[in-house]
């Protein structure tokens, strides 16, 4: 029995594999209103903050970048994806020591935020640009993106794979309405005032959602269902058919030990770097073969809006299919949409229609990945810290950033990225092998005699 507010009887309660669970508040109890609060907020800032991410190669190609000023536009880009995984994987830790609560979190994360689009507004210096955009609104995107993941998590763990990928989508088509906006209004003259209404956009919209961010205490279970009936029915918990629990609960500093965590690393820094490529990249290489800016931006809004719906519906095959099964099968797509696109977007096979049908497939690969990972990192390493060792995990996509994004821009001329999507694309092949490489830590290993 554990102490409850107003008279409501809480109790902790154990499942089979040891895991505890605070049962008896209702949300109401809480916070004076439904959970679903708790899910459209985090929804809402996730959509605040994706046009960081998914406009800046829309908004170069409006801009008429030159090949020079690409380069270094890119790598501002590419320190953005750098320190947004870092602000991601340091956000849950920093919190805990610091003491910081969720709406403190979001708060600074909407500052930093909003800073980026502003800093390009209001000064062409490139190292402002890097400081502003590539450092503190990367920064404040991860805080972002680990608090409404987390606070997510923490009310639906019950269904943390299917909400995860409902919040976590609105990063991808979120993007949409500020694309069609770079593409059909933005200019070198206006570019100020539009980046200042873009930056103050995204600090009211996620600064608005934050302050009603609460948390539950932690290992709150919904009341209304039994968890160590959720265990093991699998009628009731569906990703019980094709996935089994970890056998015990890892914190960060265990996980990081592990090989399965390690060959993790690997997969999400082939996979994320293949993702970025064709977010950054495809305006570009869509002009530097013929196509219109309306034809990349066009390209670029699919890619989005089918990489945010895409997380939900690698959630749903995962619980049919089973985590690495579905995983592979996102690594192929990525690896055949990748030199797709390279052969539609080159002279000799221009032709808009195949360009956007891998821009979608691109997409919902790319949007798969960080979905399936997180449900995998609950599957290996537990349920209780799986936050903070997704956390850990994320922060592979630093490297991704720096492959995907920042060496094609040193590395290779517009008319040339091409070769960029096939190699990333045959990474992605090779990559598909090894998900089938991964075995749960802390399971015996039985070896019967020949």
């Amino acid at each position: 029995m554990l102490p409850g507010r107003d008279g409501i009887t809480v109790v902790r309660v154990r499942d089979l594999h040891g895991r505890s669970y605070r049962v008896g508040e209702r949300p109401h109890d809480i916070m004076a209103r439904s959970r679903d609060w708790m899910l459209w907020l985090p929804w809402a800032a996730m959509a605040g903050i994706s046009v960081l991410q998914y406009g800046y190669g829309v908004a170069l190609i409006a801009l008429r970048h030159s090949d020079r000023q690409d380069a270094a536009a890119f790598g501002v880009l590419a320190l953005w994806v750098v320190f947004q995984a870092v602000g991601a994987a340091a956000t849950a830790p920093l919190r805990r020591q610091l003491g910081l609560g969720p709406v403190t979190a979001m708060l600074i994360g909407a500052l930093l935020c909003g800073a980026g689009p502003c800093t390009l507004s209001a000064t062409s210096s490139l190292a402002v640009a890097v400081l502003g955009y590539g450092v503190l609104c990367g920064a404040g995107a991860g805080i972002v993106y680990a608090t409404c993941l987390s606070t997510v998590a923490s009310w639906y763990p019950e269904q943390r794979g299917a909400k995860l990928g409902l919040v976590s989508g609105a990063f991808g088509y979120g993007a949409v309405p500020f694309i069609a906006l770079f593409a059909l209004v933005l200019t070198p003259r206006n570019h100020a005032v539009v980046f200042m209404a873009v930056g103050l956009c995204v600090l009211v919209i996620v600064a608005i959602c934050g302050v009603f961010f609460r948390e539950p205490p932690p290992g709150w279970w919904p009341a209304e269902i039994d968890p160590k009936v959720w265990v093991v029915d699998k009628r009731l918990n569906r990703s019980l058919l094709g996935n089994a629990p970890a056998i015990r609960q890892y914190r960060p500093g265990e996980t990081a030990r592990t090989p399965a965590f390690v060959l993790m690393y690997l997969i999400l820094v082939a996979a994320s770097g293949a993702a970025l490529l064709p977010i950054a990249y495809i305006p570009s290489i869509g002009l530097a073969h013929g196509s219109t800016p309306a034809v990349g931006a066009t390209a670029v809004g699919l890619l989005a809006l089918v990489n945010g719906t895409g997380r939900g519906v690698a959630s749903w095959l995962s619980d049919r299919l089973g985590r690495r099964q579905t995983l592979s099968l996102a690594l192929i797509a990525m690896g055949c949409a990748l030199p797709g696109l390279a052969y539609s977007a080159s002279a000799s096979a221009s032709s808009v229609a195949p360009f956007l049908a891998f821009a979608a497939l691109s997409g919902l690969a790319g949007g798969a990945f960080y979905s399936l990972f997180v449900s995998l990192v609950a599957d290996y390493f537990g349920e209780h810290s799986a936050l903070g060792n997704f956390g850990l995990l994320y922060s592979a996509k630093l490297f991704g950033g720096v492959v995907g994004v920042g060496l094609p821009a040193v590395l290779l001329a517009p008319e040339r990225l091409g070769v960029a999507f096939v190699a990333a694309g045959l990474a992605c092949l090779c990559a598909a092998l090894m998900p089938r490489l991964l075995r749960r830590p802390g399971y015996p290993v039985c070896r019967l005699p020949h």
